[in-house]
């Protein structure tokens, strides 16, 4: 952890609805010192790095008798391999725990690999506070109606993770993933592989009229419905609710003050006594991340024609009003 910023929070979990904005909030629990572990895109430099002792207590969580031996008594590459076959496997496991879906997402070749099944096996009945420390798990979804019961009682009896909520304008994040669906970023569409369903449909209609209409009346477009089923983090009282608009900052029209407070909540949030100073939050804006295109609060506003406002004022109504973004 960052040492300018005191003793904080051992675990973070991000749940940061797709298209909100996920680069920004992300940047900052970087510079916070967290590495940072999800289904999305992640570079290696920001994930998780972890001492021996660390690798080894994961391990022994995933693997039995016989295989824990012979990688703790391994050295070099064979050990480094060893324990990243873990972490990988730990992970998925508790991706599976969290309800997300990732059979739909990466195929069932995936999630029946032996080892993330025997991970799941051994791990099914152990706590989120035995996962490493110093990591923020990033998640786009976390489906109250889908999550393993444990993982409930946990964070409601002892408040492991520290949960933060990142949401945006439905309206925006609606236009900002057609834009993405489209391959208007720098480094493309993902890899979940609905998405590349949902590309080649897109791409094959002729105006972003056409593709905003079609994507507000397909109720399996990606995004749709996601902040309806976000509500219990909306409300429940031992979460911290970050919107897009608070923390994008002057440089996507919003205020440097507002995010410097937004940023102040986040680290009060997650026990951090330092000091919040310009650098922290002059790192949260990259034009350079993976899903980044425009990055503006409410560009929705000049891209909707009467007739698109109207049906998204029908489709995504109940999500504005809930939000505030009335």
């Amino acid at each position: 952890m960052h040492p300018e910023f005191g003793v904080p929070a051992d675990r973070a979990m991000l749940v940061s609805l797709m298209k909100s904005g996920t680069h920004l909030i992300q940047e900052l629990m970087v510079a916070l010192g967290y590495g940072m572990y999800g289904s999305s895109r992640i570079e290696d430099e920001i994930r998780p790095k972890f001492d021996r002792d660390t690798k080894l207590r994961t391990a022994r969580l995933v693997l039995g008798d016989e295989e824990f031996m012979k990688m703790r008594e391994s050295t070099g590459e064979e050990f480094e391999r060893a324990a990243e076959d873990a972490w990988g496997a730990y992970g998925w496991a508790w991706q599976l725990r969290l309800g997300l879906p990732l059979e739909n997402r990466y195929g069932s070749d995936l999630v029946n690999r032996p080892l993330v099944r025997q991970a799941l096996a051994r791990t099914v009945d152990t706590p989120f506070s035995q996962s490493p420390k110093g990591v923020c798990w990033v998640v786009p979804e976390l489906d109250i109606k889908k999550i393993d019961g444990q993982f409930l009682q946990e964070f409601s009896k002892d408040d492991v993770p520290k949960i933060i909520l990142m949401y945006r304008d439905p309206r925006d994040m609606l236009l900002s993933m057609v834009n993405f669906l489209c391959g208007k970023t720098a480094q493309g569409f993902g890899n979940y592989s609905e998405f590349q369903i949902f590309h080649s449909i897109l791409v094959s209609l002729p105006t972003l009229e056409d593709k905003l209409r079609y994507a507000l009346t397909d109720p399996a477009f990606p995004g749709m419905g996601d902040h309806e089923r976000a509500l219990w983090l909306l409300h429940h009282p031992r979460v911290c609710k970050v919107s897009f608009e608070e923390l994008v900052g002057a440089k996507g029209g919003g205020s440097d003050e507002v995010q410097a407070q937004t940023v102040k909540r986040v680290t009060d949030f997650l026990g951090f006594d330092g000091a919040i100073s310009e650098t922290l939050t002059e790192k949260l804006f990259r034009r350079d991340s993976f899903s980044f295109f425009k990055g503006q609060i409410g560009s929705w506003r000049e891209a909707f024609s009467d007739e698109i406002k109207e049906l998204a004022a029908q489709r995504l109504g109940p999500a504005i009003s809930l939000y505030g973004y009335e």
